[in-house]
């Protein structure tokens, strides 16, 4: 049976937290202004507090079944088959995750960073990267985003302060931006945008007990919320909404207007690195977790040699999006409707344990 290295909190914090808040640096906060307005703060914020009840509720399947990761709790519980169907409706999640994340960011840098080069070049080289990374494990993984967080978090703040001069605090009006009831409904349907935090149930293995799986949980929900909303707040401050929803890139736009006189400009920079850096990190656990379920469920005693043939579908299916538009369609669905994929099966499973259990207390009643 596969086995992963093990580590503690502060490394899946920092896996987790990058691998939620990652996607902020895409189109996604162009389309949260389009449906909200001002409010997409808030909003990202009810999509966090919903990804935290589905976790709560997800983690009592962990205090019922000690010592079992969500594969072996599936199989459990709902049978071998049925198991490994939920089991695998959960990695195709990860797997849309990090295809879209990928032809995403291959977009963006297509239009702000390198618009000469084909995408087949720069899908090439992340792959590559994201090759190393994933002969090298997940807990080598984890360990390299502890290492860089620091660098990442230290980054983003500074970015943060240096454009405080391009902020103004009437872009935020008005305060409930389209209609409090839409900016709900959205954070609700929206919530799959936490929804790589269900990859701590996938790991449970590697971590020191329920305890720390639940600390663990939390914390990269609550870090991961407050860097999300942060950067939606300081998007509609630098931007009146009309003008935001225009824009591909936010976050690098917002980046790339810091000038402080001729001597200090092209700040963005600085910002790519921060960019490029969670990217791979976002998009190599996603990926990486997707394998790990599907040769866990494939019974598989070495996952290695499915890497490469999983980077290359990885690849193909990056470059299956015609153009932006079409990608950024996907993304929303995405978005909208990830919970199913996220979600659905830890719940379903959830449900059974709980009305198997209630079964047998009535029989022994």
């Amino acid at each position: 049976m596969l086995k992963e290295g093990r580590f503690g909190v502060q490394e899946t914090v920092c896996l987790l937290a990058i691998t939620i808040s990652a996607k902020v640096f895409f189109s996604s906060p162009t389309y949260v202004v389009q449906i909200v307005g001002s409010t997409g703060w808030l909003m990202t914020l009810i999509s966090a507090a919903v990804t935290g009840a589905v976790f709560l509720s997800v983690y009592t399947l962990i205090r019922l079944f000690p010592n079992k990761n969500i594969m072996d709790i599936h199989s459990a519980v709902c049978g071998k088959t049925a198991g490994s169907l939920l089991s695998l409706i959960l990695s195709a999640g990860l797997m849309l995750t990090a295809v879209i994340n990928l032809r995403e960011f291959t977009e963006v840098m297509n239009v702000y960073v390198l618009p000469s080069s084909p995408p087949i070049f720069i899908i090439y080289m992340f792959i590559a990267v994201l090759i190393v990374f994933s002969y090298l494990g997940l807990e080598t993984i984890a360990r390299f985003s502890k290492l860089m967080a620091y660098v990442l978090l230290a980054g983003f703040i500074f970015l943060i302060v240096l454009g405080i001069k391009n902020y103004d605090i009437n872009n935020i009006f008005p305060f409930w931006g389209h209609g409090f009831n839409r900016t709900i409904i959205n954070g609700v349907k929206r919530s799959s945008a936490y929804g790589e935090l269900m990859i701590i149930f996938v790991i449970a293995k590697s971590l020191q007990g329920k305890e720390h799986i639940k600390k663990a949980g939390i914390l990269s929900l609550i870090y991961s919320g407050l860097i999300i909303s942060a950067s939606l707040l300081l998007f509609s401050m630098t931007f009146p909404y009309y003008v935001g929803q225009e824009i591909t890139a936010p976050i690098y736009l917002s980046s790339s207007i810091i000038e402080y006189g001729g001597f200090f400009q092209r700040i963005e920079s600085l910002f790519l690195i921060i960019w490029i850096v969670c990217s791979l990190i976002s998009i190599t656990a996603s990926f990486y977790i997707s394998l790990y379920i599907n040769a866990y469920v494939l019974k598989l005693d070495d996952k290695k040699p499915l890497i490469i043939p999983y980077a290359v579908i990885l690849a193909v299916a990056a470059l299956l999006p015609g153009n932006i538009i079409q990608t950024l369609n996907i993304v929303e669905n995405l978005r909208e409707y990830g919970w199913i994929l996220f979600f659905i099966p830890p719940l379903a499973t959830l449900f059974v344990a709980k009305a198997r259990r209630m079964l047998r207390s009535d029989r022994h009643a």
